[in-house]
């Protein structure tokens, strides 16, 4: 079937065809490449892999403007739209058909011919994750002992490791929520201790861009009867916590490091309100996970509060010893008004809680009357005391314009009565020099009469 016996033979016709009609077409080659799984010696060295994968990156790295060729969208959640425009991830829809060999061989060769974005090499593999691994968001999974099902976890386990290997060291390359969907799927594979490590890891650095719905695993451990897998939030917030007390978060109020740890906190008491509604949920577990956030993660614990009370309602025959042990993580000055309304008349709290609640209660209705009254009958007495000080003036300015008056004419009726007396005097006295001397001596005589006048009295 070669040229040495006939030109145009069929080795001639077959490779002409290969490479104008399957290396040129995009799922044509995808499919040429994923048959070669069936004789892996041959195709290697024939070089019919590497002529495909070269073919499927060349696609790849073409600019989106340039693509003409379909493309598919199965994901849950998409709707086809017409004259949309190319996205940049059409090609990860295809290429998870793939063997996971072939797969990585794809990935690398386009990390290694060009830098792309590493959110587009993380949305290939999420897509890759949802297309190969077991869902595990929604129920416990099924455990079976049964040959098939033991030999379908190990290919699903070394699927797992290997995306698990291939997720870029860049943070925000994949979403928090597809790092904790991985590491409830490797506690159910029962993955090796190195990629659930990593997995924590790589959750840890990106938790505080976590939300509710990303924590809400059921458990995987057939051991457990609750639903919730409340050790994989532990474990996750164990790591990001190392990270939190390395960064030695700064003092204030706006930082970022004490707005982290207080998002971190809100999520948490949010987790816990949820997982408090499991009637099998142990308290310890309950208990250890509200009590490994530090003080600074709670800006006020009404969300604490909140978590303990639905605790309380749905497991009803919690002893006294357990009751206390939840409530001793409560602190009642961080209570709101609203939420100490309540405790005091929520019958599920030990009397001791009650007791300190209707205590910091108290103490801080006092403080508000001390000061609040105070500051408002102040700012009402302002203007009224403006008013009569006004008033007390104008009456003060009055007498004082009386009183002036008064003296002024009574010291003109002295300057008068004097004047005649003086004249008086005049007429009856003779002469000039008589008149000064007669003066000087009435002058002079006159402090002493007024001193006897004072001694004699």
């Amino acid at each position: 079937m070669t040229e040495s016996i006939e030109k145009g033979n069929f080795v001639l016709k077959l490779e002409a065809f290969f490479n104008s009609c399957i290396l040129e077409g995009w799922k044509d080659s995808i499919v040429a490449l994923q048959t070669t799984i069936k004789l892996p010696e041959w195709s290697e060295n024939l070089g019919i892999i590497r002529r495909c994968i070269d073919s499927i990156v060349e696609k790849i790295l073409t600019p989106t403007s340039k693509v003409s060729w379909s493309y598919t969208y199965t994901r849950p959640g998409y709707i086809k739209k017409q004259h949309q425009s190319v996205p940049k991830d059409w090609w990860t829809e295809d290429v998870s058909d793939l063997d996971i060999d072939l797969f990585r061989c794809i990935i690398t060769a386009v990390r290694s011919t060009y830098i792309p974005p590493p959110q587009l090499i993380g949305e290939a593999l999420h897509v890759y994750a949802c297309r190969w691994l077991p869902d595990t968001t929604k129920s416990r999974p099924l455990h079976s002992s049964g040959s098939q099902t033991e030999e379908s976890r190990e290919k699903s386990r070394r699927i797992l490791e290997s995306i698990v290997s291939m997720i870029p060291s860049d943070r925000g390359s994949v979403s928090i929520g597809f790092l904790l969907k991985l590491l409830s799927i490797a506690n159910y594979l029962g993955a090796s201790p190195v990629t659930k490590t990593e997995l924590i890891r790589k959750a840890g650095l990106q938790f505080e861009e976590a939300t509710l719905n990303d924590m809400l695993f059921p458990s995987q451990l057939p051991t457990d009867q609750h639903f919730y897998d409340i050790d994989l939030v532990a474990a996750v917030l164990e790591s990001y916590l190392v990270l939190w007390r390395r960064q030695s978060p700064l003092p204030t109020e706006n930082s970022h490091m004490v707005r982290s740890i207080r998002k971190i906190g809100k999520l948490i008491d949010s987790y816990l309100q949820v997982v408090a509604r499991d009637v099998n949920m142990p308290i310890s577990k309950l208990v250890s996970l509200a009590e490994a956030l530090p003080d600074a993660a709670r800006e006020d614990h009404d969300g604490l509060y909140k978590a303990i009370n639905i605790y309380l309602k749905e497991h009803p025959d919690v002893s006294k010893a357990d009751k206390k042990r939840m409530c001793r993580m409560l602190d009642c000055q961080k209570l709101s008004p609203e939420v100490r309304a309540h405790a005091v008349k929520n019958e599920r709290l030990p009397l001791r809680t009650v007791v300190q609640v209707l205590f910091f209660d108290q103490e801080s209705g006092s403080r508000s009357t001390t000061h609040k009254p105070e500051s408002i009958t102040r700012a009402r007495q302002a203007p009224i005391e403006a008013e009569a000080k006004e008033e007390c003036d104008k009456k003060v300015q009055h007498e004082v314009t009386k009183s002036s008056s008064r003296v002024t004419e009574t010291s003109e009726r002295e300057i008068q009565k004097r004047m005649e007396a003086k004249m008086v005097r005049g007429d009856s006295e003779k002469g000039k020099e008589r008149k000064g001397e007669t003066n000087s001596t009435a002058k002079m005589m006159e402090p002493k009469q007024v001193f006897q006048r004072r001694s004699s009295r």
